[in-house]
């Protein structure tokens, strides 16, 4: 029998990930509709985070697709946090591409970010969606995708 997908559920599964690391950990999870928010506090956050969130997109990786396997579903999308890294890196990512965006107004030359995860991407796009001064655009494959602001 199918496990019903329900933050029990996944708060219940990251415990098990972080029993085999043998890391001890505090997990809370929250939802919105078919999205799973997953905020975690640990003394061990920064070896969970790694190097630029390398281990933290593992470990979400890891966990969507544990939960996938055990439900059957795959209508879903789990976002994780440790000890709020992810909000601070929106955040400064946010100001960055804000900063960059008033560069591009002001010269007119488009500026192209490189070494952006996917999220990352959507993060800027969605911010500058709005701006009336500047557009954005996704460029490439695989690696050497990158995104280009650009005047409008």
């Amino acid at each position: 029998m199918k496990q019903k997908l329900d933050e029990n559920f996944v708060a219940e599964n990251v415990q098990k990930i972080f029993e085999g690391l043998a890391v001890s950990a505090t997990v809370e999870v929250s939802r919105q509709e078919n999205i799973f928010f997953v905020d975690i506090s640990s003394p061990d956050s920064a070896l969970l985070i790694g190097k630029h969130g390398i281990n933290l997109e593992s470990l979400q990786f890891i966990l969507a697709v544990r939960l996938k396997t055990q439900t059957g579903r795959d209508d879903f999308e789990i976002f994780i946090d440790i000890g709020g890294w992810r909000k601070q890196r929106e955040e400064h990512l946010k100001q960055m591409v804000l900063s960059i965006a008033n560069q591009v107004a002001a010269s007119q030359k488009a500026q192209s970010l490189y070494n952006l995860r996917s999220s990352e991407r959507r993060l800027i796009h969605m911010t500058l969606a709005d701006n009336p001064k500047v557009a954005t655009a996704s460029e490439g494959d695989g690696s050497e995708r990158h995104l280009i602001i650009k005047p409008k």
